[in-house]
Formats: C-alpha cells, sequence, structure tokens
C-alpha cells in the first residue's frame, strides 16, 4: 500500500522545481563577457567595504526591493522609476552588538516627474551573523 503512495510523490517532485526561485545572477554570454576590459588597478576614489556591510545591504535590499519584483500593469513611469534598485542610494552603519544599519534613500528628483516624493526609503537593522532583519523603521 506505501508503495502506491510513493509513485505520485515520486511524479510531483520535479514540479516543486518550478516554484524555486533562482537566487544567482544572469551571466552574460561568453562572446559578450570576452569584450570587458579589466583594469590593472581600480581607481583611487574606490571604496572598500567590509563583508559585514555589504551582507547587510544585500539583506535590506533584498527585503525592500526583491530582484524578482515586477511592476503592476499601468504603472507610470514615476511608479516604474520607484521599482528600480538604481533608484535608491544605500548608507550602512555597524550598530551595538553586532547590528548593522542601513538606510535606503530614494535618489533626490530622479523618479519626482509629478513633484517630490516623501517616504520612499526605510531603515533596517540586520544581523549579519543571523542573516536576519531585526527591525525596519519606515
Amino acid at each position: 500500500m506505501k508503495s502506491g503512495l510513493l509513485l505520485p510523490a515520486w511524479l510531483l517532485l520535479p514540479a516543486c522545481a518550478l516554484f524555486h526561485r533562482d537566487s544567482r545572477p544572469v551571466h552574460a554570454p561568453p562572446e559578450e563577457a570576452a569584450r570587458v576590459q579589466f583594469p590593472l588597478d581600480l581607481p583611487e576614489d574606490a571604496q572598500t567595504l567590509t563583508g559585514s556591510m555589504v551582507t547587510a545591504m544585500q539583506l535590506a535590499l533584498e527585503d525592500f526591493r526583491p530582484l524578482d519584483l515586477k511592476p503592476h500593469k499601468g504603472a507610470t513611469e514615476e511608479e516604474l522609476c520607484l521599482y528600480q534598485r538604481e533608484s535608491y542610494d544605500i548608507t550602512a552603519a555597524p550598530g551595538p552588538e553586532g547590528v548593522t544599519f542601513v538606510q535606503i534613500t530614494l535618489k533626490p528628483q530622479l523618479c519626482e516627474k509629478q513633484g517630490p516624493i516623501m517616504d520612499m526609503g526605510a531603515t533596517y537593522a540586520v544581523d549579519v551573523k543571523g542573516r536576519r532583519i531585526l527591525a525596519i523603521q519606515h
């Protein structure tokens, strides 16, 4: 009797793969990648961020604007702009007891086609070691 139940369950397993979200970024085709010229050294104004800061920023940004977030149908040009991660600046600072604070703010006047946009950002308290968001202030 148990083996009769295993076959349908086994056949449904591939369907679970349809609901899996790809967590890796898309890579360019090899022909396009071959055209990239890397500099010998990075420019003097390059910034070094700690791994903790980058991890905190990544966790906060994935919560604030997930990569798979799509605009609603009929979205205006201004709304489309607000969906883009590139429309925001991110600032991070270490806090007490392993907490990192991450502030996400809309770049001034970038999406403001019809006047100022208020409250389009958030500040996150992130526990980097636990890879979790402790709190959000809007």
